[in-house]
């Protein structure tokens, strides 16, 4: 009698892909039966079947990675079969913390170098007539271009998407991919609270906590970057007069508004060389119950751009709410009287 089948996970919020539209059941029944050179389906047996996980998934997901990442980047769906329909679904808890959880902790390390950058979405069911199985869900994994290419895969060659399919790399495939890094690639290393946060009660709206974050970037590729800059993207509600007025103190920091959003931006005045991390912009919120259950809706958030030569930007977001030190900020402003 083959094993039990994993007990079931509560299903997460639905995940969204780099272009910021959500994946969902709809959306993956609008894909189409093509697999191309930026697109390729795995059935769910080709990483859990019997009752057990595929004893072949980390090699074949690892030349999978390796053609995506050395190409230009591309999307794996797992749990449609070869026409793009929906098989029933993946289980969502494979692993004791999740399937996702644990695909997001294989990924980067089924190639060398590690990837840097991916994304994993859990599609759950939709509703009483969803072609997915009840506790079981399809994973999209989405692999852009990697500026760290080429990827080696487990079995010690290199892959590359030719014809819709991944393929063993020549040598002149490597070494084009090799030629092709001329931009930097600066990104957001980390970015959290720093310091003590303050409170002010002369605030007319009611007791007001100010908190810093701090932003540190990386030059995660090969190439030296002459002239970078981060941009952070607030939204109105957390930039009152007085925090404003914190933001613009900070060394180097200019202020532009837009309807509903506040723009810092600071440029780092010396070249930032491979793999070189350093610490680029502070900025403020303030939380007070005029914004408090906005914020804990998880609607805040904080965005950023980073440039950096002539690269396309890099961008990101943080939703505030998945801060401890924000939550903590709001239980204070709520604990505390009126002034």
């Amino acid at each position: 009698m083959p094993p039990a089948p994993p007990p079931p996970a509560p299903p997460p919020a639905p995940g969204f892909s780099l272009s910021g539209t959500p994946w969902t059941e709809a959306r993956l029944s609008e894909l189409g039966v093509d697999e191309h050179d930026f697109q390729e389906f795995k059935g769910s047996a080709w990483l859990w079947g019997g009752g057990a996980l595929s004893s072949w998934f980390h090699a074949a997901l690892s030349k999978q990675v390796s053609a995506f990442a050395n190409g230009a980047g591309g999307r794996l769906f797992i749990g449609l079969d070869d026409l793009g329909h929906i098989d029933g679904g993946v289980p969502v808890r494979v692993k004791p913390g999740g399937t996702r959880s644990w695909l997001e902790d294989v990924l980067a390390g089924v190639v060398s170098p590690a990837l840097a950058r991916f994304n994993v979405f859990e599609v759950v069911p939709e509703g009483p007539r969803s072609a997915i199985l009840p506790d079981h869900a399809v994973y999209v994994i989405e692999v852009p271009s990697s500026a760290d290419a080429p990827h080696q895969a487990i079995d010690h060659r290199y892959y590359l998407r030719i014809g819709g399919k991944s393929r063993p790399m020549n040598h002149l495939h490597v070494q084009d991919v090799l030629r092709r890094t001329r931009h930097p690639r600066v990104e957001v290393l980390r970015i959290g609270p720093y310091g003590d946060s303050t409170l002010d009660t002369t605030d007319p709206r009611g007791p007001r906590v100010d908190l810093a974050f701090r932003a540190f970037v990386e030059n995660r590729g090969r190439t030296l970057a002459r002239h970078v800059g981060l941009e952070l993207l607030l939204p109105r509600q957390l930039v009152g007069r007085a925090v404003r007025q914190r933001n613009l103190a900070e060394p180097g920091v200019h202020l532009s508004q837009t309807p509903g959003r506040i723009a810092l931006f600071r440029y780092h005045p010396t070249p930032l060389f491979p793999r070189q991390e350093l610490y680029l912009q502070t900025c403020w919120v303030g939380l007070h119950r005029a914004n408090a259950e906005w914020v804990r809706s998880g609607e805040a958030r904080l965005q950023w751009r980073v440039f950096a030569d002539d690269a396309d930007p890099s961008e990101g977001e943080l939703r505030l709410n998945d801060v401890g030190a924000v939550r903590k900020a709001l239980d204070r402003v709520a604990a505390r009287p009126k002034a």
